[in-house]
């Protein structure tokens, strides 16, 4: 125990698209055997984490609980006057055994208005019709742990046409021909968003007669986008959602492709899937989903075309600022979140100091971490989470292994 520090156990979620043993895999968890997608760490409904050290009297609480109860305590002044009785962030650790749905997220006006309308309309909460699930819009920043691909921002209309004719997809004409129009980003997508079922799985199997998988093929780091690796991904959509036209997204859209390390920011109007690979994600906490294809769930066409960004090119990466040694802060210019890596084994002495200023989620990762302050220390083993309110002080972080430090974007350490 540490002061205001409260060790946490946190839910794996199984989702399909998870690795088997995934989540076991990068942070010596114990396996289950199964898909294993998500580790949620923070104060968000779906799955709170639970206190199982610290304050006596907050043991055995959800975390969500206990700063609802006391947001000036545990959030501090500024967010509890904000009216926040929650974390705004979330915290996740991400392995990705199969590519997700495409996916997008309003921004907050969005969010706001799509909100209230359902909420007039009397759409239950849990309703599988429903699009907007609260308030808040949901950013995202991803930080990768291994080799990760993802679908994320449009291709240039003409560079998606020159891609589709030199795979000689002639089953696609309808689309290069929207493509190569006004407003060709935009009417292309909503056309195989609209297609009928039958129609959309004979265009599928028409691209998957050409695109057939090849275990020899391999994706080329160096040539993300380029036709071969496009073509790959491609053939694994098609398997993974066979009858699904939106399997073709990787030509509409950037393949990108992130080293340990490198990372990626997925604003409100980006349209994007994770395809591969592993990593720590920080987003606001918001379950605001708008799907568009590669999903049985609900896809409310409409609302998509009106959150997406028809505008070419993959969104800024997170600014990383290295702040001290051993300490490298990924700033998204978001203020639910800021994400810090914090590396002890890249110091002179093995010890890096940090002082948390907001709200704080502490995650250990590649193996322990021991963290000291005024009074107290805790050792996190891998895999292992920590909270830690506004104000606690000091504190000094030694080990092998890599603390992945979340708090809010004014936070941040500068």
């Amino acid at each position: 125990m540490l002061g205001g520090m409260l060790l946490l156990a946190n839910e794996v979620r199984d989702y399909a698209w998870g690795r088997v043993d995934g989540l076991a895999d990068l942070l010596g968890l114990a396996p289950s055997g199964g898909p294993e997608a998500e580790l949620w760490v923070g104060t968000h409904p779906g799955a709170p984490s639970i206190v199982v050290d610290g304050d006596p009297a907050a043991v055995g609480r959800s975390l969500a609980d206990l700063v609802a109860e006391e947001p000036v305590r545990w959030l501090g002044r500024d967010l509890a006057a904000k009216g926040f009785d929650a974390l705004p962030f979330l915290l996740k650790v991400l392995a990705v055994g199969a590519p997700l749905s495409l996916q997008a997220h309003p921004d907050a006006e969005q969010a706001e208005a799509g909100f209230a309308r359902e909420e007039a309309a009397g759409v239950p909460l849990d309703d599988p019709q429903r699009t907007y699930r609260d308030r808040g819009a949901k950013p995202e920043a991803l930080v990768a742990l291994s080799d990760t691909w993802a679908l994320c921002g449009f291709r240039r209309p003409e560079d998606a046409v020159a891609l589709i004719d030199s795979l000689g997809l002639e089953g696609l004409s309808p689309l290069t021909e929207l493509l190569s129009g006004p407003d060709g980003l935009h009417r292309g997508f909503e056309w195989l968003l609209r297609l009928d079922p039958d129609r959309s799985g004979e265009l599928a199997r028409a691209v998957e007669a050409v695109v057939a998988p090849d275990p020899e093929a391999d994706l080329d780091p160096a040539d993300p986008s380029g036709p071969e690796t496009a073509r790959a991904w491609v053939a694994r959509v098609s398997a993974a959602f066979p009858g699904d036209a939106l399997a073709v997204a990787p030509l509409l859209l950037q393949v990108v492709h992130l080293r340990r390390g490198d990372s990626v920011h997925l604003p409100a109007g980006n349209l994007h899937a994770y395809l591969a690979g592993a990593g720590v994600e920080v987003m606001a906490a918001s379950d605001n989903v708008l799907r568009g294809g590669l999903t049985p769930k609900h896809v409310d066409v409409d609302e998509l075309l009106a959150v997406l960004k028809f505008e070419p090119g993959v969104p800024p990466a997170p600014t990383v600022v290295v702040s001290g040694p051993g300490l490298s802060c990924y700033d998204a210019a978001e203020s639910a979140f800021g994400l810090v890596r914090v590396a002890p084994t890249e110091t002179a002495d093995g010890v890096v100091q940090i002082t948390p200023f907001g709200p704080s989620l502490l995650l250990a990762t590649d193996g322990e971490v021991d963290i000291a302050g005024a009074a107290a220390g805790v050792t996190l083993a891998d895999g292992l989470a920590a909270f830690v309110g506004p104000g606690d002080g000091a504190l000094e972080v030694s080990g092998a292994g890599t603390l992945w430090w979340a708090t809010t974007g004014d936070a941040l350490p500068r």
